[in-house]
């Protein structure tokens, strides 16, 4: 982790060891496009989910909007349900810097120059929403709540019975990669999401 990026170093506060420094973003062509100073502190969770990212040299208004939680300035790399499944077999600090933490920054500076983020997710339930609708490939929120509550229930169907999404396509052909990919979420959690959709979906209906 170091080696790849030389200005980061380690540093103990109270007993806890983060690491600290600036950031140089290198495009692929090896043109040097910005520099954050940023400072990536561990969670109890980690390797099983992503450490807290903090950017500390002021680049980025401290706001949801940008990304930014307000309550203590770490940033929001991805949705819950996601950053789940990435971490669901543990990550290594290189690989979250490269695939997570880099991607974001560079992120943040094409906002900073064009005034709007690349393929940006939605804040909060609605861009977990917006994760199991990729995920299933199911745009309508009513059918959406039918599919995860069918994964929720956690039976399987045969790799040759039709797909429970309803479509006449055998199951093995049709949801059973992202079944499979869900079915690794904890089920406390998936069960908190699928009962905020329909509560939001009772408001709105």
């Amino acid at each position: 982790m170091l080696i790849r990026y030389p200005r980061m170093f380690r540093q103990v506060i109270d007993n806890k060891t983060i690491l600290k420094g600036e950031l140089d973003l290198i495009d692929n062509f090896g043109v040097h496009q910005d520099t954050y100073c940023i400072e990536i502190h561990p969670v109890p969770e980690y390797p099983y989910r992503f450490p807290f990212v903090f950017e500390t040299g002021g680049k980025i208004p401290r706001n949801i909007d940008w990304h930014i939680y307000e309550s203590d300035g770490h940033c929001c790399l991805s949705v819950e349900p996601e950053e789940i499944l990435i971490c669901r077999n543990g990550i290594n600090l290189t690989d979250f810097v490269e695939k997570q933490v880099v991607p974001f920054f560079f992120n943040q500076t094409f906002r900073r120059i064009n005034g709007y983020f690349i393929n940006e997710r939605s804040h909060g339930l609605l861009g977990i929403i917006e994760f199991y609708q990729q995920q299933l490939k199911e745009k309508n929120p009513l059918k959406l709540l039918q599919l995860l509550r069918f994964v929720l229930n956690g039976i399987e169907p045969n790799r040759v019975d039709l797909c429970f999404c309803g479509k006449k396509i055998k199951y093995r052909k049709c949801h059973r990669d992202p079944y499979r990919q869900l079915r690794q979420i904890d089920q406390s959690i998936l069960t908190e999401h699928v009962n905020a959709l329909s509560v939001t979906l009772k408001r709105i209906c």
